[in-house]
């Protein structure tokens, strides 16, 4: 009896579905997929299998690959080793840093018309595939991977969390 209670807790705390939380940043918007924090899972994908599987979303909509830019790859990476450091489960990195002025520190001059978007994942997704499969499977996410006004992104991962900043030059 014992046993089967831990093993209905285990089950219950890596096997649970994400949570989608969708949160609003400047600009086209920003989302994130989220499980209890007791999910030890590391994400597995390296960045560029990554955008190699958002490129090819955006194909199937006719929109330009985006293009891996260094400066939002650096505000993507500072995120997810914050992310990472201090468990977070929202855009607000723990300096009170907003996606957009992530984007702003890392160097990035981004058109305030269009402005940045964030797409964020932890938890059980743990392979390049899987990470994009939720965002597709998500309006907000989908939304940043399929908005052909987006031409450059970062992509970084750290510990269980993968994020990839959207943006377009001023």
């Amino acid at each position: 009896m014992r046993t089967s209670t831990r093993i209905r807790r285990l089950c219950a705390a890596t096997c649970a579905a994400p949570l989608l939380v969708l949160a609003g940043a400047a600009g086209a918007g920003a989302a994130t997929v989220t499980v209890p924090a007791t999910t030890p899972n590391v994400v597995q994908a390296t960045p560029s299998e990554i955008l190699d599987l958002v490129n090819a979303e955006r194909a199937k909509a006719n929109c330009p690959a985006l293009k891996e830019n260094a400066q939002l790859t650096k505000a993507a990476q500072v995120f997810a080793d914050d992310a990472s450091k201090n468990n977070l489960t929202n855009h607000t990195g723990s300096d009170g840093s907003t996606d957009a002025q992530r984007v702003k520190d890392a160097g990035y001059n981004a058109k305030e018309s269009i402005g940045v978007g964030e797409n964020m994942a932890w938890g059980s997704s743990t392979d390049a595939k899987t990470v994009v499969d939720g965002w597709i499977k998500s309006s907000g996410h989908h939304r940043n991977i399929v908005n052909c006004s987006y031409v450059d992104t970062g992509v970084a991962v750290s510990g269980k969390y993968a994020v990839q900043v959207f943006a377009s030059p001023a």
